[in-house]
Formats: structure tokens, C-alpha cells, sequence
């Protein structure tokens, strides 16, 4: 029956300009569409400060043996102490960051600004673990404290001290790379 509407003569290719004519336009638009997006926001904004490799970092036990080697960026100034890992999404076992202070005496960390989990490893004046807060809480204004006086600080990505059994009695030896 509904065939008997059609000429004989009639051919569906000449349909296809027509459905080009309105295919195409709505295929520019989406392309131009997608490209207007920067990366950054096609990944929701997550901008990651890379770990500027500053030197090297040893965990060694009493009997000498290195338990775990990292790449540090070094903290050593108000500056880059109060900055921190902030900004940084990314964090693995291989980088971490060094905090060396001027004095000798109890520090205390924030996680405020810091996206990512961290083990947070305080450092004696001889260069001993202290104390470790584990996992500690992203964007938190929870106070990650010393106890007691220290020298030191290294920030590693959360479950790295666990990982690699790192506890009071592990030291740390650090140097930092020519320039």
C-alpha cells in the first residue's frame, strides 16, 4: 500500500544532500563544542604541581639497611614550608617532601589546602622518627602536632609508612642533588 505513493522514477539518493544539509551543521557545532573545553576542565580542574626533585631521601634501619628511597622536594624556606604539598593531586611511594627547620623545637602541620592523604613523619634533631600521624585527613583543619622538639618533617603519600613498616627507631638520610 505504501509503496503506491512513491513515482517509479523516484530515488532515495537524492535525499542524501538534504540530510547533509542538516547533519552537517549539527556535527560542526558539537565538534566546536567539544574543543572549547581546555583540558582542565574536561578533567574537573585538577591541576597537579609535579614534585620538583631536590634530592634524595633514605629510611635506614638501626643495622644500616635502607628500607625505603624517595625523591624529596626540599621545604626550607617560611615560603615553601607554609605552601607545602598544596596544590598536588598526585603523590606516589617514589616522591615525597622534605621540611628542614631552622630551630630545634615542636612543630605542628595542617592539611587545610592539601588534597591528598599524607603520612606525616616528624624527624629529630639526629635524625629519628619521632612520631608519625598516619593518613591524615585532606582539607582538614585538624593540627598534626610533634612530639617534642624536631628537625625534620617528611610528607609521603598516606599508607607509604605502613607499606614500608617505617616507625620510631627508623632514621632518615637525606642529600640534596647539585644544581
Amino acid at each position: 500500500m505504501g509503496t503506491d505513493r512513491v513515482p517509479k522514477n523516484y530515488s532515495f539518493k537524492s535525499l542524501i544532500p538534504l540530510k547533509m544539509f542538516l547533519v552537517l551543521p549539527f556535527l560542526s557545532a558539537l565538534m566546536f563544542y567539544a574543543c572549547s573545553f581546555s583540558n582542565q576542565e574536561l578533567l574537573g580542574n585538577k591541576t597537579d604541581i609535579p614534585i620538583r626533585i631536590d634530592g634524595k631521601l633514605d629510611f635506614v634501619r638501626f643495622d644500616d639497611a635502607v628500607v625505603a628511597s624517595i625523591n624529596i622536594e626540599i621545604a626550607d624556606t617560611p615560603e615553601t614550608q607554609i605552601k607545602g604539598l598544596m596544590g598536588r593531586s598526585l603523590l606516589d611511594f617514589k616522591n615525597g617532601m622534605l621540611f628542614v627547620f631552622e630551630s630545634l623545637k615542636p612543630q605542628k602541620f595542617l592539611m587545610k589546602n592539601t588534597q591528598i592523604s599524607l603520612d606525616i613523619i616528624f624527624v629529630g634533631e639526629k635524625g629519628c622518627v619521632v612520631n608519625i600521624a598516619e593518613s591524615a585527613t585532606p582539607m582538614s583543619d585538624k593540627i598534626y602536632r610533634s612530639k617534642g622538639p624536631i628537625k625534620y618533617v617528611v610528607e609521603v603519600k598516606a599508607g607509604f609508612v605502613k607499606h614500608f613498616k617505617i616507625d620510631k627507631g627508623i632514621c632518615v638520610r637525606w642529600r640534596r642533588l647539585k644544581v
